[in-house]
Order: structure tokens, then C-alpha cells, then sequence
């Protein structure tokens, strides 16, 4: 009985260590994933903040280089980039072998003699050197017939085309020449598109990676902002290669219809002539107001003959009028005077005769 209590005993034992052996290996399991969860999370964290330090390390390297070329740039380097290397190619290589981008720009303003021939020349000479007419106004006024170009030609072709204007027949031609460089502008947008590329791709690498929703949509937030710039800087580029392909030439062209008069010098003359200009003078002072009082009067003539055939009627009834009133005037007058005369005699005693004395 003792040796079958002993088992009993140690096969319990056995069972006791093998639960202990199952609790410890599911206690180091969970550790174990936890811990590779969080390294994870770790390194999803420090591959962020490396491409962020990546895309500082290429912007500031690309801001050095720009600083450092426009610093080692000698004064030869800066007058190759002058209007007579625009005919073979606008982006000119410096001693350091890098291509310069040079955006030139003209203005030019010709008088010529025929306005309509020399408008058919010049579409004949844009069509020849490749280029294209981008804006046009038309000017026609009493004093001139012209217009007002907007002209893009191939670079390669500035020079010439600017020969060619000034060959076209006219009395007066000038012109300027300008020319912008771009190239520093155009190597740091070439550095952030770059910095912003090598972050698009490891957002998208990210957002394979990912999981949880809102992980998803904050890679996609960022990975949208980070395209949006991409996009920005490629149109830039776009339109600095296009403006440094073609050169833009502002032109008035413009012809006069009204001739000049010309100016006559007065000669001295003697004491004669000055009296003879004075006499000659005074008789056409006096000859012009003579000829103004004829002209006034035969002006005037038809409204004095109305005049006269309304005012003749009305003045002579005014006069009967008067007439008429100043005869009863005096008429009442000699009236008055006979009755005071009457009642002054009416009033005296009257003296006694002879007769009535007797």
C-alpha cells in the first residue's frame, strides 16, 4: 500500500510540474508578442522620422549647392550668359558644367512706311522662324494706322528674328534686350521634388503596410499633400522650360497719316518791304471789315425784312393809339378849363350898367 501511495504521489507531482511547464510557456508567449508589437510601432516611428531628416538632409544639400554655384560664379561665366548665347540654346553650360536657364525678353518699336506690306512681312517671318503670334490690338486712329504684338519664337531664333524685324523697311526702329536668370530657382525646385518623391514612396510603402483605419486615412491625408506639392513644382518647371524655350518679343508697329508740315525759316527783310507788309496789312484789316459788315448785313437782311413788315403795323397802331388818347386828353382839358372859366364868371357879381342906374 505504501508503494502505491508513493506512485499515486508522484504521478501528481509529474501533473502539478507539467501544468506549471503550460503556465510559463503562455506567460513568455504574450511577452513575446507584445514586445514585437511595440518594436513595430517603434520602427514604423523612427522610419517617419528618418525620411522627414532625409528630406531636410536633400532640401539643405540642394540649397548649399545652389548657394555654392552662385558663389564660385566668375565673372566670365556670368557674361557667357549674355543675348549673343541665345541663339545656339538657352541653357548655357557654365564651367562647372551646369546648364544655365535664361529667359530673354524683348521690346521693339518700328515706324514703317506701309503698315498693311510690313504686317504681311512680319506673319511671313513668324511663320518662317517657328514661332506663333500670342496677342494682337490693332490701332487705327487720324494720325496713325498700327498694332501691338505679343510674339513667342524659339530661342535659338531670337537673334535672327529680331534681324529680320529690323531689315523691314521703316523711318525709326528701337529695341531692348532682357534676360532673367532662373537657374537657381530651377535646381531648387528640381531638390524639392526629389525630397518630395523619396517621401510619396515611403508613405505608400506605409500605407501597404498599415492596418487600422485611421492609420490608413492619416497616410492618405499626408500622402495627398505631399502629390498636391509634386504636382505644384512640376508646373512650375513646366512653365520655366516653356518661357526658356521660347523667348517673348513685345512689338508696336505703326505707320503715320499725317505728314509733318514743314517748318518755313523767316528771312530779315528791309525797311520798304516792312512797309509795305504794314500798309498791305492795315488795307486787309480794313478790307476783311468792310467785307465782315457786308456779310453781316446780308445776314441779317431777312430777319430786318420781318422786322419791318411786323413793326411798321404795330407802330402805327401804337401811334393812333396815342393819338387817339392825347386827343381826349386835350379835349377833357379845354372841357375843364370852360367850366372853371364858367363857374369863375357865375361866381363874380357882374357890375351895373348905365341903364340899370337910371
Amino acid at each position: 500500500m505504501e508503494e502505491v501511495q508513493k506512485g499515486v504521489r508522484g504521478v501528481k507531482g509529474v501533473k502539478i510540474l507539467a501544468a506549471m511547464m503550460i503556465i510559463f510557456t503562455l506567460i513568455v508567449a504574450s511577452g513575446c508578442s507584445a514586445a514585437s508589437n511595440e518594436n513595430s510601432k517603434s520602427n514604423s516611428s523612427a522610419d517617419l522620422a528618418t525620411t522627414s531628416k532625409a528630406e531636410g538632409s536633400v532640401a539643405s544639400e540642394s540649397k548649399a549647392d545652389s548657394k555654392s554655384n552662385t558663389a564660385t560664379e566668375s565673372p566670365e561665366a556670368a557674361a557667357g550668359a549674355s543675348f549673343g548665347a541665345s541663339e545656339t540654346d538657352p541653357s548655357i553650360a557654365d564651367d562647372a558644367g551646369m546648364n544655365r536657364k535664361l529667359i530673354y525678353r524683348s521690346n521693339v518699336a518700328m515706324q514703317v512706311d506701309d503698315y498693311a506690306k510690313a504686317q504681311t512681312l512680319l506673319k511671313n517671318i513668324i511663320h518662317l522662324s517657328g514661332g506663333y503670334l500670342l496677342k494682337f490690338d490693332d490701332k487705327k486712329t487720324s494720325a496713325e494706322l498700327g498694332g501691338t504684338y505679343t510674339i513667342k519664337v524659339p530661342s535659338s531664333g531670337f537673334d535672327s528674328f529680331l534681324t529680320a524685324l529690323e531689315k523691314l523697311k521703316g523711318s525709326s526702329y528701337e529695341s531692348s534686350i532682357e534676360g532673367t536668370d532662373v537657374t537657381e530657382e530651377y535646381v531648387d525646385l528640381e531638390s524639392r521634388m526629389k525630397a518630395r518623391q523619396v517621401v510619396e514612396a515611403r508613405l505608400l510603402s506605409f500605407m501597404e503596410k498599415a492596418v487600422k483605419t485611421d492609420e490608413l486615412l492619416k497616410i492618405s491625408n499626408e500622402l495627398g499633400d505631399v502629390q498636391t506639392e509634386i504636382e505644384r513644382i512640376k508646373g512650375r518647371m513646366r512653365y520655366l522650360d516653356k518661357n526658356v524655350a521660347y523667348s517673348t518679343i513685345e512689338l508696336r508697329m505703326y505707320q503715320q497719316t499725317v505728314t509733318e508740315v514743314p517748318v518755313v525759316k523767316e528771312e530779315k527783310t528791309g525797311f520798304l518791304q516792312s512797309l509795305q507788309n504794314a500798309l498791305s496789312g492795315s488795307a486787309n484789316v480794313v478790307y476783311a471789315f468792310i467785307q465782315g459788315v457786308f456779310i453781316f448785313i446780308a445776314g441779317a437782311l431777312p430777319v430786318l425784312l420781318l422786322l419791318v413788315v411786323i413793326g411798321i403795323p404795330v407802330y402805327w397802331a401804337y401811334r393812333s393809339n396815342r393819338r387817339g388818347k392825347s386827343n381826349i386828353a386835350s379835349k377833357v382839358q379845354v372841357d375843364e378849363k370852360i367850366a372853371e372859366r364858367e363857374a369863375q364868371d357865375s361866381a363874380e357879381p357882374t357890375p351895373p350898367t348905365d341903364d340899370d342906374k337910371l
